[in-house]
């Protein structure tokens, strides 16, 4: 690539974002960027809501695909049906500052550069991502500075990953790599996979922070529901299974998979385990295609004691009732003469058996979440017993049809 500014296609995937894409294309519209070397294109992966306010703003290319591709498989079609030098991935609900495509590209003019990520705050202030990492075992996304005050982290690094909701990359290293893995549906981790595979083909990741953007992070599923977590650790296990090998998965995450059962205190995200078990565990039993498995329910399935808990959960707590009668005064005078009989002897006692029936219900939350960890950890050894399976009987396949072509 030229020292010269190269053109640069803007890859915008929107689902659902009609309320949060105004603001993100007035922001790309705004950049100290020459308009003739910038290409907008929002695909609208929903309803088309995102199309139609899309396309209310001048030189904004609008694809429909009619059906939910994904980001990867978005990113995909959007980077196709462009043809800029540099492609620029910006998630539907980012507002860059003036200067940061100018940037963002300019590490790329380096050829041992592959990929360069930006650096994203909250609204509030505090840093969102300033590159990425990973927990060695479990392959958790980690971001640099997640939650800190910005200046600590100015400076430019090489990092493991960097985040798709702003990155950049040359089109001739995006072809390289066969753009994004469309495996990754609906969301989570294909940016992290990427990165994977640039630093597999020897090229550097980069953060550069004077490439700055405020990000409304996550503001179609939320980041504590269900769905979330599903679909995180559902394709947190695709990268796992993708770049890892099965005796590595044996010998090192296993261990360290189980220990991080044990420690699950959000029942939202032990439930979302519990379906990303349950959907690699069906992939490698039945050879199910992505596609035919369903997606995670909207709300957690209550088993027979967390049933127990809500029910106790109600009537934990004893209040006092007062006295009726059909005549007002004759009850208000009862509950008067009760009062100065019991105020320092009952009420005491109520409040302890508050305070015992709410540890019953803690103990029983907590029992309840024990056991949905059991049942996650004999999961999680299913789904690699089976992979494992899968994968011994694609071998003995294989040396079969070798020995069948290899008979005179």
């Amino acid at each position: 690539m030229s020292t010269a500014l190269p053109s640069v296609a803007l890859i915008v995937v929107a689902y659902g974002h009609a309320a949060h894409l105004p603001a993100t294309l007035a922001a790309l519209q705004r950049l100290h960027y020459p308009a003739a070397l910038r290409q907008i294109v929002v695909v609208d992966n929903g309803d088309g809501t995102s199309a139609e306010v899309a396309r209310s703003f001048a030189e904004v290319q609008v694809l429909q695909p009619g059906r939910n591709l994904g980001f990867a498989g978005g990113c995909n079609l959007g980077a196709t049906r462009s043809s800029a030098e540099v492609i620029a991935l910006v998630n539907p609900d980012l507002e860059p500052a003036p200067n940061f495509l100018e940037a963002l590209v300019a590490p790329l003019a380096d050829p041992h550069v592959g990929i360069v990520g930006a650096h994203l705050r909250y609204p509030d202030g505090r840093v969102q991502h300033a590159g990425g990492w990973l927990k060695a075992a479990l392959l958790l996304a980690q971001h640099h500075g997640y939650g800190q005050p910005a200046p600590e982290h100015e400076i430019a690094r090489e990092v493991v990953f960097v985040t798709g909701a702003a990155l950049a990359l040359r089109r001739a290293t995006w072809q390289r790599l066969g753009g994004l893995d469309e495996s990754f549906w609906p969301a989570y981790y294909e940016d992290v996979d990427l990165c994977l595979r640039a630093h597999a083909h020897g090229l550097r990741v980069l953060y550069e922070p004077r490439a700055r953007a405020i990000h409304h992070e996550a503001v179609v599923v939320g980041r504590e529901t269900l769905a979330y977590h599903a679909w995180y650790h559902r394709n947190r296990l695709r990268l796992l299974f993708k770049h890892r090998s099965d005796a590595w998965l044996l010998a090192t995450w296993l261990p360290a998979e189980l220990a991080y059962l044990r420690g699950v205190a959000d029942d939202q995200e032990l439930a979302g385990l519990l379906d990303a078990y349950r959907f690699w565990q069906q992939h490698f039993l039945l050879g199910t295609a992505d596609g035919e498995v369903q997606p995670p329910p909207a709300t957690d399935v209550a088993g027979e004691l967390e049933w127990t808990v809500r029910q106790v959960a109600i009537k934990q707590t004893l209040v006092p009732q007062p006295f009726r009668s059909r005549w007002p005064l004759v009850a208000r005078l009862r509950t008067w003469l009760t009062r100065l009989a019991t105020e320092t002897y009952l009420r005491p006692l109520i409040q302890q058996q508050n305070d015992f029936n709410a540890a019953v219900v803690e103990l029983a939350r907590a029992l309840e979440r024990q056991r949905r960890a059991g049942d996650a950890a004999l999961l999680c050894q299913s789904v690699l017993l089976a992979k494992l399976l899968r994968a011994a009987s694609a071998d003995r396949q294989a040396a079969s049809a070798t020995a069948r072509d290899a008979r005179p």
